[in-house]
C-alpha cells in the first residue's frame, strides 16, 4: 500500500513523500500494519483463516472499510479538512477506495486469523503479541494524526494532470498547516 501511494504521489502529484511532512499513519502506521499482516500470514502457516476471520466476514470487513472510506471522505470535505481539489487528488482517491478496503480485508483475515490460529509455542505467542502491537501502533498513529494535521494531499488539477500551482491559500485545515517548501511539492 505505501508503494502505490508513493508512486501516485511521485508520478501524478509530482512530489516526493517526505516522512516528516506526511501523516504518521502513512509514514509509520501503514508499514506497521503491513508487518502485522505478514505476521498474521506467518501465524496461519498456510491454513485458511477460520471462525471470525473466514472469507465471508473478511468480505464484510472490506465492504465496511470501503463505506467508512467514503463516509470519511465526505466528512473531511464538509468539515473543511480538505478542499474539493485536495479531496480529488490521486493519493486521496487511492487512500479512500483502495487502501482502506484492501488493508481492512487483509488486516481482518490475516491479523485476526493469525491471532485466532492454532499455532502455539513461545515463537507463536511472540508473533501474536508483535502483530497486536503493530495494529495498536497504527491506531495510535491515526489518533495522533487527527490532532496534528499535515498537507496529506495537494490540491490537484485533473485537466492539467498536476497539482495546482502555489500559492494554494488556506481554505482547508491541511492547507493552513502545510509547511512544505515548494521544492518538496514539485511543479
Amino acid at each position: 500500500m505505501p508503494g502505490g501511494f508513493f508512486m501516485l504521489a511521485r508520478v501524478l502529484e509530482r512530489r516526493w513523500l517526505i516522512p516528516r511532512a506526511e501523516f504518521a499513519a502513512i509514514t509509520y502506521g501503514d508499514p506497521l500494519l503491513a508487518v502485522a499482516i505478514a505476521l498474521g500470514a506467518w501465524l496461519l502457516d498456510g491454513a485458511s483463516p477460520h471462525w471470525a476471520a473466514a472469507a465471508p466476514l473478511g468480505i464484510a470487513n472490506l465492504a465496511g472499510w470501503l463505506l467508512f472510506g467514503l463516509w470519511q471522505w465526505r466528512a473531511e470535505l464538509r468539515a473543511g479538512f480538505y478542499t474539493p481539489d485536495q479531496a480529488l487528488a490521486p493519493t486521496k482517491i487511492y487512500h479512500q477506495v483502495v487502501v482502506y478496503p484492501l488493508l481492512g480485508y487483509w488486516s481482518w483475515t490475516a491479523v485476526v486469523g493469525g491471532l485466532l490460529s492454532q499455532r502455539s509455542g513461545e515463537t507463536a505467542s511472540a508473533g501474536k503479541a508483535a502483530s497486536l502491537c503493530c495494529v495498536l501502533a497504527w491506531v495510535a498513529a491515526n489518533v495522533y494524526d487527527r490532532h496534528h494535521p499535515r498537507l496529506g494531499h495537494p490540491p490537484y488539477d485533473w485537466r492539467q494532470l498536476r497539482p495546482r500551482p502555489l500559492p494554494w491559500g488556506s481554505e482547508s485545515v491541511t492547507l493552513r498547516t502545510a509547511s512544505l517548501p515548494s521544492a518538496d511539492i514539485g511543479s
